[in-house]
């Protein structure tokens, strides 16, 4: 029975695995493309004046559409050349977009930017929900801008993460199970 037991929590983990999804990582380099899971990505994108910039889609681009799981946070660290930096004074405090509002993450209905977390002179994170912004979910409508001090990154090579948002759904089910086997396992003695 114990064998049989074993087999059956097994099964249960492999299947809800993906409910448990880790971050989706990304990297890329040059002055446009596209970075996991397919989102589009261009540096010095903001037109008429320009500003060293990175963004999703691009700085004053518009709005980029989100295809994948529920996101709660976003890292991403630059390969930067001597005296290159992420502007730290340049940090946005709306989500109206384009070249002025500075280093934002907004995420649809856009009342709330993300907050930024984490901040070195080649590495940023965003984290949503602390104080209101919205996770980045499946559909959603969403831009990234980040601004450089010091010189333009000239297309930079960067790595990063989308920080996945477990289901609740999927936990709770996940949760039941373990507690279902435990009561099967202790009502045959053998746990």
């Amino acid at each position: 029975m114990l064998r049989k037991s074993s087999l059956l929590l097994f099964i249960l983990a492999v299947s809800l695995m993906p409910a448990f999804a880790d971050n989706i990582s990304f990297s890329g380099s040059g002055m446009s493309g596209t970075i996991a899971p397919g989102q589009p990505f261009a540096y010095n994108f903001d037109g008429a004046a320009f500003e060293p910039d990175w963004g999703v889609p691009g700085v004053g681009g518009g709005l980029a559409t989100w295809n994948g799981p529920t996101i709660g946070a976003f890292t991403i660290t630059f390969t930067l050349p001597a005296g290159v930096s992420i502007d730290a004074a340049d940090i946005g405090t709306n989500c109206n977009g384009g070249a002025t509002s500075g280093t934002v993450f907004c995420a649809s209905p856009y009342d709330q930017p993300w907050d930024v977390t984490a901040l070195s002179g080649n590495s940023i994170t965003f984290t949503a929900q602390q104080n209101g912004g919205d996770f980045l979910t499946n559909g959603d409508q969403f831009f990234i801008n980040i601004f450089f001090a010091g010189g333009d990154p000239n297309g930079a090579a960067f790595t990063g993460s989308w920080a996945v948002v477990p289901e609740p759904g999927s936990m709770v089910l996940f949760g039941s199970a373990v507690l279902g086997l435990a009561g099967v396992l202790r009502r045959k003695r053998l746990l």
